[in-house]
Parts: C-alpha cells; sequence; structure tokens
C-alpha cells in the first residue's frame, strides 16, 4: 500500500507544481502584457507612415499554446495617398494574429514566426500619377539592429477581399481569397516558399473590356526567392481555373515580370461545362468532341507607368456539344481569334476572325473585333440561321425557361464608345441587316404565360428600324404588329425619344392570357415598385382588334388612335361595341407614381339597350334591379376620373364620375324594392292616411312603371352615387325622386308622389279628364339604411321645405299677378310680369355634342394602306442595308 501512497504524493506534486506554473504564467502575462503591446505598437510605429487605428489588442498565450499571440482586432490602415481620408481603405481585418515564441520573449528577441490574418479587405491602388496607396513603410534612418524582427516560418489568411486597380494602364484585378498558406524561412537569402492558394476570380479587366468573370481557381506551387539578387521565380507552376488545368511561370526580377500560360488541347467538352458563368450554366453536363487551345506570353516592366507588353493567342478546332437529354447538337464548331497589346497603350485589340457552327437549321458565321480597350470601337457581322432551341438547351439563356424556333441572321454592326459626363456609353455608327423569325415559342423564369408561333422580320438601317408583320400568339390571343421606329441608337443611350408608329391588329384578346399564374401575389412585395410607362417613347399606335374578352365580357370591333410618351397613354377615337351598344370617346392613363396611374375617359353612346347591357354585366352585382326587370334605350355621356394601383386595382373611394343619361321607352316591372315600399306603407300609422285598396293601387302602379322619356344627371364621388331630384312622368304614375346611394348599399331614398295618383279611374267632366292642377295631397316617403333591410318612413322634412317653397312660389305669383293685372309694383324690377302655365308637354334633349362616326370597314382600309406603306420603306431600308460580298466577314 505505500506504493500507492507514493503515487498518490508524486501526482499531487505533480499537479501543483503545473498549476504553479499556470498560474505563475498567467501572473506574468498579467504583470508584462501592458510592456508587451507598448513596445510592439511602438516598433511598429516606427515603420510604418500611415495612420493606423486597432480597436483592441490582446495578448494571449492558452488559447494559442505553445506559442505566445499578439493580437491586433479590428485593424484599419489609411491610403498612402495624398488627401486621402478615413474612407479610403488599405487594409481592414477582424484580426492579425503575429506568433512568438516564449523564450524569445523572455530573452527579449521580439521575433514574429507567424503570421494570421482573419477575413477583411485588402485595396491596391495606382493613381493617374503613378503614386501607390500600398507605399505604407518609413525609410531606416538608423543602422541599429533592432530587436523587433519578422523571421516568418508562414503566413496564412483567410476570407480576404482583394482588389487590384492601376489608372495608369486601367487594369483591374478583383478576387476573394478564400485561403492562402505560404509556408518557408523567410530570413535566409535563398529561399523556397510552398504555397497553397484557393481563390475565387470575380472580375479581371482591362479598361471596359472583361476578360474572366466569376471563376473557381487553385494553385499549389513552390516560389523560389532570392534576397540578393531580387529575384522571384516560379518556373513549373499549375493553375486551375474552374477545373480545368493551366501551366504557367512566372519570373519578377527589379526591372520586370515575366509571365506565360498555356494549355494545349483543352477537350472542348471541359471548356463548356466548366468555365461557364454561373448565369447559363446548364443543368446536364454537355457531351462534345473536339479541343481548344489558349497561349499568353505577358512583358512588363517594374515601373510604375509601364504599359503590359501581352500577347494571347487561342482556337477551337472541329469541335461538337450535344445536350443528352434532348440531343441538341451544336457541330462544326471553330474559332481562332487572338488578343495582343503589343501596338501600345489605346491600340490594344482583341479580334475573334472567324467563329463558325451548324445546328439543324443551317450553317452560322460571324466576326468580332474590340480595339482601344479605355474606349472600346466594336466591329463585327454576323451571316446565317440560329436553331434556338439548340442555343439555349446548350447554353441556357438567362431568365428564359423556354426557347425553339429558328431565327436567319444577316448583319453587320459598327459601334463606338462615348463619354458624356464622364460615363460610358455605347453609339451606333453604322448598323444594318435584318433578322427574320420563323416559328419562335417562348416562355420566361417564373411566368405561365408562353407565346407561341412568332414569325417577323425586323430590318435595320443605323436609326432606322422596320417590323413586318410580327405575328404572336398568347393563349387564345392573337397580335400583329407593323411599324417603324426612328432614333434606336440615341434612345438606347437615353439620349433621344424612340419614335415609333405601329399598327396593332388582332383577330381576338382574351386579358387572361395576360395574367401571369405563377408569380404569386404581387401585393406581397409591395415596397418594390418600378415605372411601368416609358419616358423615352413617342409613339403612335392604331389599334383594331375583332374581339378583346374580359372575364364573361365581350368588347367586338375595337380601334382606336394611342399615343403613348411621357409616361402617359391617350386613345383618341375610341370605337367599340358591348352588349350591343355602340360606344365612342377617349381614354387617358398617366403613370403620377410606380405602379400608380390616373384615369380619365370622356365615353358616349346613343345605343345602349338595358336588357342586353345588363345580362352582359352580371346586373352590374346587384340584385335591386335585374334584367327581368328593366327594359328600354338609353343615350348617355361619361365623364370620369379615377386612381388605379396595380396591386389593388381601381381605388373605388377616389372614383369622380358624372354620368349625363336619357331614356326612351323606359320599363321598370316587378321591381322588389318597390314592393317593399308599399308593403311597409300598410302599418297602423299609415292607414289613417292611405287605405289599403289605395296602398294596393300604389302597388299595382309601381309593378309596372312605364316613361317616354326620363333625364337626369348622375354623380359619383367619395364612394357615393348622388341621384338629383328628378320627375319621372309615367302612363301610371308621376313620382319625384332623389337620393344617395353608398358603394356598400347604404342608401337614402326621397320618393313623393299626388293622392289622387293612387286613383284607379280618372275623374271625367262633360269635357273630358279632368288634369291635376298641382294641388292636392302630397305623399312624401323615405327609404334609407342598408339596401338588404331599409327603413321606410313618412318623409316630414321634405313635406315641409316643400310646403315652405310653394307657400314663396305663391308669394311671388301673387305679386306678379298685381303687377300685370293691377299695375302695382312698377318700380319694383324684381318682380316679373305675371305668366300663365304652359301645359305640360316638353320635350326633353341631351347635348352629346359633334362626334366623328367610326367606320371600323374604313378603319381597317386606312390600315391596309398604311402597312402598305410600311412594306416599302422595309423595301428601302433592305437596299441601304445590303453588305457588299468583301465586307461581310472581314474584321478590319
Amino acid at each position: 500500500m505505500k506504493w500507492k501512497k507514493r503515487v498518490v504524493k508524486s501526482l499531487k506534486w505533480f499537479f501543483a507544481t503545473i498549476f504553479t506554473l499556470v498560474l505563475l504564467i498567467s501572473v506574468l502575462l498579467y504583470i508584462f502584457k501592458d510592456d508587451i503591446i507598448d513596445y510592439a505598437i511602438s516598433e511598429i510605429n516606427k515603420t510604418l507612415k500611415t495612420k493606423v487605428t486597432v480597436d483592441e489588442i490582446d495578448l494571449t498565450f492558452w488559447s494559442t499554446f505553445p506559442n505566445l499571440s499578439l493580437d491586433f482586432n479590428k485593424v484599419f490602415i489609411q491610403d498612402a495617398l495624398p488627401h486621402a481620408t478615413v474612407k479610403d481603405t488599405l487594409l481592414y481585418t477582424d484580426q492579425i494574429r503575429l506568433k512568438f515564441n516564449p523564450i524569445d520573449i523572455w530573452n527579449e528577441n521580439y521575433n514574429v514566426k507567424k503570421i494570421v490574418i482573419k477575413p477583411g479587405t485588402l485595396q491596391l491602388k495606382v493613381n493617374e500619377k503613378g503614386e501607390v496607396n500600398y507605399d505604407i513603410f518609413k525609410k531606416s534612418e538608423s543602422s541599429e539592429t533592432a530587436s523587433f524582427k519578422l523571421k516568418l516560418e508562414s503566413i496564412r489568411a483567410s476570407g480576404l477581399r482583394f482588389s487590384y486597380r492601376n489608372k495608369l494602364n486601367e487594369s483591374s484585378y478583383k478576387a476573394k481569397i478564400q485561403d492562402i498558406h505560404l509556408a518557408g524561412n523567410f530570413t535566409q537569402d535563398q529561399f523556397d516558399i510552398a504555397t497553397e492558394a484557393k481563390f475565387y476570380v470575380q472580375r479581371i479587366q482591362h479598361g471596359l473590356v472583361p476578360f474572366i468573370i466569376s471563376q473557381q481557381a487553385s494553385t499549389e506551387v513552390d516560389i523560389h526567392i532570392d534576397q540578393v539578387k531580387e529575384t522571384f521565380a516560379i518556373e513549373n507552376g499549375e493553375l486551375l481555373l474552374s477545373g480545368i488545368p493551366f501551366d504557367f511561370s512566372l519570373n519578377i526580377d527589379t526591372t520586370q515580370v515575366n509571365l506565360n500560360i498555356d494549355a494545349d488541347k483543352i477537350p472542348l467538352e471541359d471548356l463548356a461545362n466548366k468555365l461557364a458563368i454561373k448565369e447559363v450554366k446548364t443543368v446536364s453536363k454537355l457531351k462534345g468532341s473536339g479541343t481548344g487551345s489558349f497561349h499568353l506570353a505577358l512583358q512588363n516592366e517594374t515601373r510604375r507607368d509601364s504599359y503590359p507588353k501581352v500577347d494571347c493567342k487561342f482556337s477551337i478546332d472541329n469541335g461538337r456539344l450535344t445536350e443528352p437529354t434532348k440531343g441538341l447538337t451544336l457541330r462544326n464548331i471553330d474559332l481562332k481569334g487572338y488578343y495582343s497589346t503589343l501596338k501600345g497603350k489605346d491600340k490594344e485589340e482583341l479580334v475573334i476572325q472567324n467563329v463558325a457552327f451548324q445546328t439543324i437549321s443551317g450553317p452560322f458565321s460571324g466576326n468580332l473585333s474590340v480595339r482601344q480597350f479605355s474606349k472600346p470601337s466594336y466591329r463585327g457581322a454576323a451571316k446565317g440561321s440560329v436553331d434556338l432551341e439548340v442555343i439555349h438547351g446548350l447554353f441556357r439563356i438567362p431568365k428564359i425557361e423556354e426557347l425553339t424556333g429558328k431565327v436567319k441572321v444577316n448583319t453587320s454592326f459598327h459601334l463606338e464608345t462615348v463619354f458624356e459626363n464622364n460615363q460610358p456609353s455605347v453609339e451606333i455608327v453604322d448598323g444594318s441587316g435584318n433578322a427574320l423569325m420563323e416559328n419562335v415559342d417562348f416562355r420566361l423564369q417564373n411566368d405561365s404565360r408562353k407565346f407561341y408561333d412568332i414569325y417577323g422580320n425586323l430590318i435595320l438601317n443605323r436609326s432606322e428600324a422596320v417590323l413586318e408583320e410580327l405575328k404572336v400568339h398568347l393563349g387564345e390571343s392573337d397580335l400583329e404588329l407593323n411599324g417603324s421606329f426612328d432614333y434606336i441608337d440615341q434612345f438606347l443611350q437615353d439620349r433621344h425619344t424612340l419614335d415609333v408608329a405601329v399598327i396593332a391588329e388582332s383577330r381576338k384578346i382574351n386579358l387572361k392570357d395576360f395574367t401571369n399564374t405563377i408569380a404569386g401575389d404581387p401585393k406581397t412585395n409591395l415596397n418594390v415598385r418600378e415605372w411601368m410607362l416609358p419616358t423615352l417613347i413617342n409613339g403612335n399606335v392604331k389599334m383594331n382588334a375583332d374581339a378583346i374578352h374580359m372575364d364573361n365580357h365581350t368588347f367586338s370591333q375595337i380601334n382606336g388612335e394611342m399615343t403613348v410618351g411621357n409616361r402617359s397613354i391617350v386613345i383618341q377615337k375610341l370605337h367599340g361595341i358591348t352588349a350591343n351598344a355602340t360606344v365612342r370617346g377617349t381614354l387617358a392613363i398617366v403613370e403620377s407614381s410606380p405602379e400608380y396611374f390616373e384615369l380619365a375617359t370622356n365615353l358616349s353612346s346613343k345605343d345602349i339597350y338595358f336588357k342586353p347591357i345588363f345580362r352582359e354585366w352580371n346586373n352590374f352585382d346587384q340584385e335591386v334591379i335585374r334584367e327581368d326587370n328593366i327594359s328600354g334605350r338609353a343615350e348617355a355621356i361619361l365623364d370620369m376620373k379615377a386612381p388605379f394601383d396595380l396591386h389593388y386595382g381601381i381605388l373605388k373611394d377616389e372614383i369622380e364620375a358624372q354620368i349625363q343619361l336619357k331614356v326612351f321607352g323606359g320599363q321598370l316591372k316587378n321591381v322588389k324594392t318597390f314592393t317593399a315600399l308599399t308593403q311597409d306603407l300598410k302599418s297602423t300609422k299609415t292607414k289613417m292616411i292611405l287605405k289599403e285598396k289605395e296602398i294596393d293601387a300604389l302597388q299595382g302602379k309601381l309593378s309596372n312603371i312605364q316613361f317616354e322619356t326620363l333625364e337626369n344627371t348622375i354623380f359619383i364621388k367619395k364612394s357615393t352615387i348622388v341621384i338629383p331630384k328628378m320627375e319621372i312622368k309615367s302612363s301610371a304614375i308621376n313620382i319625384s325622386l332623389d337620393g344617395k346611394h353608398q358603394f356598400n348599399n347604404n342608401i337614402d331614398y326621397k320618393f313623393a308622389f299626388r293622392f289622387r295618383e293612387l286613383k284607379q279611374r280618372k275623374d271625367e267632366s262633360e269635357f273630358g279628364i279632368v288634369e291635376d292642377d298641382g294641388t292636392g295631397l302630397k305623399i312624401f316617403v323615405r327609404m334609407y339604411g342598408n339596401l338588404d333591410n331599409p327603413i321606410i318612413e313618412w318623409d316630414k322634412t321634405s313635406r315641409k321645405e316643400e310646403a315652405k317653397q310653394n307657400r314663396e312660389e305663391a308669394k311671388k305669383e301673387a305679386i306678379s299677378i298685381l303687377k300685370t293685372e293691377l299695375g302695382l309694383f312698377k318700380k319694383d324690377t324684381t318682380v316679373k310680369k305675371y305668366q300663365p302655365p304652359k301645359k305640360d308637354h316638353e320635350v326633353l334633349e341631351i347635348q352629346f355634342g359633334k362626334e366623328e362616326e367610326v367606320n371600323p370597314f374604313e378603319e381597317k382600309k386606312k390600315i391596309e394602306k398604311e402597312k402598305k406603306g410600311l412594306k416599302k420603306f422595309g423595301e428601302k431600308l433592305k437596299e441601304k442595308s445590303k453588305p457588299t460580298e468583301k465586307e461581310e466577314f472581314t474584321v478590319e
């Protein structure tokens, strides 16, 4: 048992020693922490000449055991350029960690062994004067050997965003360093560094021309450094770009940089599958044959103002690509080109001398040149037939879900880059040709609408274009467009309005075909709004549609002249037929804010028949008066203003309208509201005035009201229909009516009729029927509340108002008689002479103004004549745009 006690005792001493040592180290770190940090900061400040800010500095040991680490958290180093501010960043990182050997620290030798850089950003710049923003180290003025030294064995960085921009040679590089590790003895005169790097190339660009976009890259190389000769060399390196290997060598000395990148016989299948940018990557891997090659030689002097000399050649020979799921094939693929800066700055050139391939639609060939990258000039030509299903199946055109059909092209172009207010834009110097679409179908992503059977020809000559017989189908709808366009080049640069003259024809348009049922409810993203109507289009469109369907409604023989411009649409000479009624007028739409429109219209019709229009419009979604209850003809003029929100539709609460209405031969039969009115009059209180037989007589008269003419102007404002007071004179009964009807079916109607109107037989004398002289008992009734359960009662207020009005009129009439008959009140000019009342046989008229009659057949003749004119214009453009055989595929 003694040996057990010895073991326990030894363990106690061991752990006590360890604990004491840990405690001692922790105490020493705590005591000397500030001294070490202050010393490190003072040494660093001796070497830097730019502003550096650090949020926190910490000394750690146990988390980085066995190394001692000095952590600089949230480090910001400002540009070293003149006039730089705190917004100009050279380096920012969450942490820079310097690792030391604790024994060196004890001996007061501050030798940095390792550097670890956490996520951040490094931005290197060279301005127009050749000044750099990374010249941050001071020149040493002392021959003394500092105790704070770099004796590096390793440098590691991760999550570092890197960019380099040189305004002298107009080059820029942007990448994200995912992980880079440099390992070696950095303190020797000659040494090798083992390098492992993974990075994502975001963009490599020269001038305004990008060369590499969005590609993953990695490399593992040995770098040989000679600090005596000041050379840097990679002899046999390999770079993987999206998994494709490229051999490269790099040599740097005090005078120049030499870089060579080569790849021979790269399988075309790998080029197509691995180098496609992410927006056009295919779902299925392409199969193929043929090879490509790439050879680049770069030489650049180390002077800041030097311009790199680049000579690069590339090609694809006898290629073939196949999409395996559908068997779509692109064959006989050939491409030859080069990129060179050997002629010097502003004389760079990228030339694709010939690109050719063949689809099932036939051969295609073309060429392209880009010169002067700071202000690029583009020239090119294309001729042949392209099968769109093959192109989309192989390369997946962004934002398009489905694309088939054929396009034949024969075109050449010359484009120049111009600067206006330091902003580049592309201007068409010359461009001509035509594109013929045959049986094209396409559908966008996240869109249920499919456009199919597209045929048509586009003829282009620089800034002018003609669209010939472009036919499009969407669901049940069809559309044919013919038109001309001018100032296309300036319009594309937002420098001039696009002049448009288009004829749009259709046999049938169903508005439901234009609704996207996939995108979802637009109200879910109400904060994202975009302008819908253009500002830089000056357009005139002539419409001619045989039928337009909206839900269960049909509008036929639609004609109109539409003007588009400055975020507005105005349709004049609008003509159409609905429910056998011919409607004419104008319609204006103005987009006052994104996706918010102001609608204004003036429409008129002289042949509105109630039964068909009530049937067509489902009795206007009410049950009070249905198609079985009403008949007759009406003339109407509608003036209306209404806001329209693309997400919510017409905002009914803000509608303002005035409707001039005149009815001929009208009849109201078996209206339930009138039945409810007479039933309510059979109360005990009512029977004191009206007997039951009189109420039954009233019910009989109201069950079938016929009248020759009826005229009134109805107003709509603040969700309320206002009906001014009007007299309904019929063969059965004369009724006075006015009231308000809100959109929520709250009502307030006032009726008035004379008691003698309830008599079943008119009073007769030996001279004939005794006519009403306007006297006798008058009944006033008010119906208010909700239409589904209205309140009906005597209208005492209206009775008192009319009695007061009658007294005033009687007083005026008496004074007028006294003036006329007895000569009194001669000096009172306000008193008029008495005029006996005339018999009631007035003629009601409504002024519709002078309207230009629209004959649909004449409109079609005009359209056919204009189409012939457009065709002749298109033939002229074809003659202008015919390229000569020598010019067709040469690159200047």
